[in-house]
């Protein structure tokens, strides 16, 4: 016995146009957003690193107009670590200084030089504590200049931003705090800021 299968239905028209009208203009009232949180997030990143240089400052409250906080931006420093970058003046210094931890390995037609890997990684961890390309032994305590090595970043230093939570003296979270700003005419995010447009407060 066979199954017929049953028709699917058109979706109503009206009701269609309205749903793909919305999300289509979403969409460009999304990318009008998107472009203009890229300008001020530059800004604010850039005004951030002056205040960080000038007073080392590394966490601040965002406000409202009436001072109230709905969020907080935090400065995570960027990380570094020590890396070989000469292996030839690396490996000459191992084989000179710590040759147990020096070796050869011959494979066809050419001879490699094998540095013990637990040692380089003691080496670079002891530098990358240090923050200074010098290791000094644990058993002797002679603190040897390394060759070949250097500090390079790993990750650049970024800002974090938070939302504030609500809380028994804030019954609103960060987020809700800006919709009631933005209802109350208090907050305006459609017009960009002057420093968006490239023209700079004179100075009087």
């Amino acid at each position: 016995m066979s199954t017929v299968e049953k028709k699917v239905e058109a979706p109503d028209p009206a009701y269609l146009a309205a749903v793909l009208r919305r999300r289509q203009a979403m969409r460009a009232r999304l990318d009008a957003a998107e472009a203009m949180f890229e300008d001020v997030n530059r800004e604010a990143t850039k005004l951030l690193d002056r205040q960080y240089q000038a007073t080392k400052s590394t966490k601040a409250d965002v406000v409202l107009d009436d001072d109230t906080k709905f969020a907080t931006v935090t400065r995570v420093g960027g990380e570094a670590e020590a890396r070989v970058t000469d292996h030839e003046a690396f490996n000459a210094w191992v084989r000179d200084t710590y040759p147990e931890s020096f070796d050869f390995r011959v494979v066809p037609a050419r001879t490699e030089v094998v540095i013990d890997g637990a040692f380089t990684d003691r080496v670079l961890g002891a530098i990358t504590a240090a923050n200074i390309p010098q290791y000094a032994d644990p058993e002797t305590g002679e603190v040897h200049d390394v060759p070949g090595v250097a500090i390079r970043p790993t990750r650049s230093p970024y800002f974090r931003w938070l939302f504030t939570r609500a809380s028994k003296r804030q019954a609103l979270d960060g987020r809700a705090l800006v919709e009631a700003a933005l209802a109350d005419e208090r907050l305006d995010l459609d017009t960009p800021l002057a420093l968006e447009q490239g023209a700079a407060p004179e100075q009087s």
